[in-house]
Parts: C-alpha cells; structure tokens; sequence
C-alpha cells in the first residue's frame, strides 16, 4: 500500500504544475474530516485555483477546482465556495488507466500526472465564465 502526504503533491505534480502556470500557495495538513485526518494543498494560477486533497475518511486523492476568489478551505466538505471536483467539470473519457493497487508510489503519481493533464483543460473551461475563455 503507497501513502500519500501533502509534502508529496509538490514533489511529484510541482514541475508538472508549474509548466501550467500553477504557483504553490499553501498546504494544510491539519485538518479533520469525518473525524479522521485529511490534507489540502493549493495552487494559484492566472485564472483559477487548484486543490488536490487527501481524506482518510474518503481514501484517495481529489483534484478540485475553484475561481480565484475561493477561499482555501476543504473541497469535499460540499460546503466550501466554489470548490468543484475537477473530473466533474470535464466530460473528457481519456482516463489512463488505473494502476493496480499493489502498484509503487511513483507508478500511483505518474498516473495523477496523467489524469490531471487530460482533464485539466476541459475543466478549465467549464469554469471560467464565458468571457474570460
């Protein structure tokens, strides 16, 4: 089984995050949802933010994006501003497929790397008001 903390989201997507025009903007890993931890990391870019988030409550990693304006704060609670799930925004059906779950850490974050970069666009899209696409 691979672990995952906030400290490995930039260490593995950062480069990848950067060359899309995302700048770190801060990580919180003191959170609780569902009483069990969880932890965000947050990115900015000219647009809108990126959240990639991890619960213990829910078990994987989410991706989720918000307009600029949106306030760091846990995406999954559904009761956070504007935060939306990323695969959400895109109807896109070039997933990669799924590692197995014995699978090692860097084989788990290639394919992150891979579902982000093929649904990151599309969701962008749908997010941005019209006038600003």
């Amino acid at each position: 089984m691979v672990t995952v903390s906030h400290t490995s989201v930039d260490q593995h997507l950062g480069p990848m995050l950067a060359s899309l025009g995302f700048a770190l903007e801060a990580a919180d890993n003191t959170l609780v949802y569902g009483d069990r931890p969880t932890w965000a990391v947050y990115y900015r870019s000219a647009d809108y933010k990126l959240q990639i988030c991890w619960s213990a409550r829910e078990g994987g990693i989410d991706f989720m994006l918000a307009p600029l304006d949106a306030t760091n704060t846990f995406g999954l609670t559904g009761s956070s501003d504007g935060w939306r799930h990323l695969l959400a925004l895109s109807r896109s059906d070039d997933d990669p497929q799924t590692p197995p779950v014995d699978a090692d850490e860097e084989t788990w974050w290639t394919w992150r790397k891979a579902l982000l970069l093929a649904h990151i666009d599309e969701a962008r899209g749908a997010l941005l008001p019209k006038n600003r696409r």
